[in-house]
């Protein structure tokens, strides 16, 4: 089993991500809505109300759907099993990267100044339930198992099945000496 350390990383970020919570709260959604309603026209908006419930339902996902992928991936579904990580990754992903901005804008006072993006990006970050080093640490664990995880490549055969095996055929010249031919 070549996976077995990817997969292992890959549950135990689950476990961390699901007793961490490392999802994004309600109010992440509300306040995606609440900034993009604005932003759209009146006929765009149940659109936006179904992706906002996809959304959701993705996040919620969280450590789950890592769990899930994992395990389609320990019995060869490599893409369904990448695909169900990828889900639970998403918001795991995006509230490390929001993390990490909101940090280094810390670091750098003067990074931003606009108060607008200041304010939003505070509003962004109270969001998400991601103050432990255990939520932290799921999500980098699973992203360093997600990336371990390779597919095996399959042996090539040597020849498809209902093809034939063409055989070179090699002529010789005729030989001179043989030649009965009058001189």
């Amino acid at each position: 089993m070549k996976n077995i350390t990817g997969s292992i990383l890959l549950f135990l970020g689950g476990i961390c991500m699901i007793i961490s919570s490392a999802i994004g709260s309600i109010g992440i959604y509300e306040f995606l809505y609440d900034y993009v309603s604005t932003e759209v026209p009146p006929e765009i908006i149940p659109l936006l109300k179904a992706t906002i419930v996809v959304l959701r339902v993705i996040a919620y996902t969280g450590g789950y759907a890592i769990i899930v992928g994992t395990i389609f991936i320990l019995f060869n579904h490599y893409r369904l099993g990448k695909f169900f990580i990828g889900l639970g990754l998403t918001f795991g992903s995006l509230a490390l990267i929001i993390w990490i901005i909101v940090r280094v804008v810390d670091l750098f006072p003067g990074l931003i100044t606009d108060p607008e993006v200041l304010t939003y990006l505070d509003r962004l970050y109270e969001q998400f339930t991601y103050n432990t080093g255990l939520a932290f640490t799921g999500v980098v664990v699973a992203i360093i198992g997600r990336m371990a995880i390779k597919k095996p490549k399959k042996p090539k055969k040597a020849k498809k099945e209902g093809e034939l095996e063409v055989e070179e055929e090699i002529f010789e010249e005729p030989d001179e000496s043989h030649n009965n031919s009058p001189d």
